[in-house]
């Protein structure tokens, strides 16, 4: 690999400078390349995934204090998963920058994708190694901060989610409806009803009102999903 060229295009891509060039050569060669005398990027792959779902499962939780453990998990999966690296990979050009070797070329995108979504991965591993979580953490957050911002409000994603399909079909928004609450002061669950003018319906519970809301919709929604399925 020429490092000289690779490490510049590294370091404008993800405004990071490596100070150990073999973790960088490392985390960019794929098994395919590999040579009697050189690593590949599968034990900085298996690294760097570690590093990426504590970096944005901490940053979903900062984000979000008040969502459920279900709520968070969904979006993280959609964000530490192989497609969601490989876009990444894509979005910086990583994939010009991969040390391969010929039968890759030939093979197909959903392979090419995983090989690239394991370089994102290796990539993270080896800054992680170079300078510590603080700076790996700092790499990850402004390489995924689109795909984080999608998901910033955890709590009034699916209600956005069922108002926007409901206006794609030119049908009225959804009316929501406190029907009970029980428990004390300090520890209260609501239970809200969301209703469609298409007779749909369905009741969701939370510690707060907006999270029933919020749970109601995902269930509404799952409703949608099994009619047009």
């Amino acid at each position: 690999m020429k490092n000289t060229v690779h490490q510049r295009e590294i370091s404008r891509l993800l405004d990071y400078r490596f100070k150990n060039n073999r973790l960088l050569e490392e985390a960019l060669t794929h098994a395919s390349a590999r040579k009697s005398s050189k690593l590949n990027n599968e034990r900085l792959e298996f690294l760097g995934d570690r590093v990426l779902g504590l970096v944005v499962a901490e940053e979903l939780m900062r984000i979000n204090p008040n969502s459920t453990e279900g709520q968070i998990a969904t979006y993280y999966n959609s964000l530490v998963k192989k497609e969601a690296c490989a876009d990444i990979a894509k979005e910086i050009g990583l994939e010009n920058l991969l040390t391969i070797g010929k039968s890759i070329t030939r093979t197909n995108d959903r392979k090419k994708d995983k090989i690239l979504g394991n370089a994102m991965e290796a990539l993270i591993g080896a800054i992680f190694l170079d300078a510590g979580f603080k700076i790996a953490k700092q790499v990850v957050l402004k390489a995924w901060r689109r795909q984080i911002d999608t998901v910033r409000d955890v709590e009034a994603h699916a209600k956005t989610a069922l108002q926007e399909y409901l206006q794609s079909r030119g049908e009225e928004p959804p009316t929501y409806r406190q029907i009970s609450r029980t428990g004390p002061d300090h520890d209260p669950d609501f239970f809200v009803e969301v209703y469609l003018v298409s007779g749909l319906k369905a009741i969701g519970n939370g510690s707060t009102k907006r999270m029933a809301e919020t749970k109601a919709a995902e269930l509404v929604l799952e409703k949608i999903k099994n009619i047009n399925e």
